[in-house]
């Protein structure tokens, strides 16, 4: 039994249920991501992670029977304690599906990517000149540090199969170990195309960076504040940026930089953005006057408004409010009537022969969406 660390779930691995040589094969997949257990504890005051025979045809890891084969079994158990890590972890953390890599005094870049579409191949290839801290999931904490998952490498060996990987160690592809204390420099979009010839580091807009970053979080919803520390993070490092690149080969020096904190324009531009409290937001009372007809926000958990585009967090949904959507959304924090919309919205936007009839539309959709409501008169909904 040894202690692992998974971006600070720790748990107490067991592999005596199983053969030897894969018990040490397991041990040896891990090495990298082993901790000495804290001070004054012992490894089996962590939660158990068990990986045991049933019969010859099945293994039990972490609770769950597989039927895979010996040579399946170091992915099995990497994908079940990514999981189980995920889910001890949330609510803690802003948990990233991305690579990491580090240099030595700690900044980190975390590359953001879609399972499958370059994640470990960079971690492979930048992890030879930057300390290796993750293929798969990247977890930063409140204040920005980074804790790392230094876990064996998911490779695919067959490109016919793409969800059949094969565990190797850090150690056994050459990678550098990552300092013991890790900050967040950058988060980095990553889109691979064949027709760049040069690799293009460049800032995005963050709503529009958010929006793509969202489906590659996990737990997201379960944070306090969940934009808020999505945008956070995302401007770290005068960011969000996207690299497109052909080959990753090509892209060291441009994200050694990047985590060294010398940015490739030169002078780091600057993105200013707010941030509003869903859970703030007054409820309209029977004490209130509301116009008839009037629109209203619906409830929210958060939203972030920069440069004119709005990401608006309802319950467990993320929506994406562009330009005028987001100035009708952004004006209707109390009922508001359709003149006064369209006047808020020729102010900020300029007048528009049509724009009663093109402001109207916006709030149809708003509410057919969900992120706005037809406002009522309390009044009219009290008991006679």
């Amino acid at each position: 039994m040894f202690v692992v660390d998974a971006f600070g779930a720790r748990w107490a691995f067991d592999a005596s249920g199983v053969e030897p040589a894969l018990g040490d094969e397991l041990r040896r997949l891990w090495g990298r991501a082993r901790v000495e257990p804290a001070a004054g504890a012992r490894a089996d005051d962590a939660p158990p992670f068990v990986v045991r025979r049933i019969d010859a045809a099945t293994l039990e890891v972490h609770g769950t029977p597989h039927r895979v084969v010996d040579a399946d079994v170091p992915y099995a158990v990497s994908r079940a304690l990514t999981m189980a890590s995920i889910l001890r972890r949330s609510g803690e953390c802003l948990m990233l599906h991305a690579a990491g890599l580090a240099t030595s005094d700690g900044g980190t870049v975390a590359l953001v990517a879609a399972s499958g579409t370059g994640k470990t191949t960079a971690s492979r290839v930048l992890g030879t000149a930057l300390g290796y801290v993750s293929d798969e999931t990247v977890s930063v904490e409140h204040d920005l540090t980074v804790r790392a998952y230094p876990k064996p490498l998911s490779v695919v060996t067959d490109p016919g199969a793409p969800h059949g990987k094969h565990e190797r160690s850090p150690q056994e592809l050459g990678l550098l170990p990552a300092p013991p204390r890790l900050s967040l420099s950058a988060i980095v979009v990553l889109r691979r195309s064949a027709d760049t010839a040069s690799p293009v580091l460049e800032p995005v807009s963050l709503v529009e960076a958010m929006g793509e970053v969202l489906p590659q979080t996990s737990a997201l919803p379960s944070l306090d504040r969940p934009l808020d520390r999505l945008a956070t993070a995302l401007t770290t490092g005068h960011g969000p940026w996207r690299l497109t690149y052909r080959d990753i080969g090509d892209c060291v020096q441009l994200l050694t930089d990047l985590a060294h904190g010398r940015h490739p324009q030169g002078q780091p531009h600057e993105v200013t953005w707010e941030w509003v409290d869903g859970t703030a937001s007054d409820p309209v009372t029977a004490a209130d006057a509301v116009p008839s007809p009037a629109w209203t926000r619906a409830p929210f958990r958060d939203a972030v408004v920069s440069d004119g585009d709005a990401l608006v967090m309802l319950d467990r949904v993320p929506v994406t409010l562009p330009g005028l959507a987001a100035t009708v959304w952004r004006a209707a924090a109390r009922p508001t009537t359709l003149d006064d919309l369209v006047a808020v919205a020729t102010t900020e936007h300029g007048p528009h022969p049509d724009a009663p009839t093109v402001v109207a539309a916006t709030l149809d959709s708003l509410v057919e969406r969900g992120v706005m409501l037809a406002a009522l008169d309390p009044a009219a909904t009290r008991p006679a």
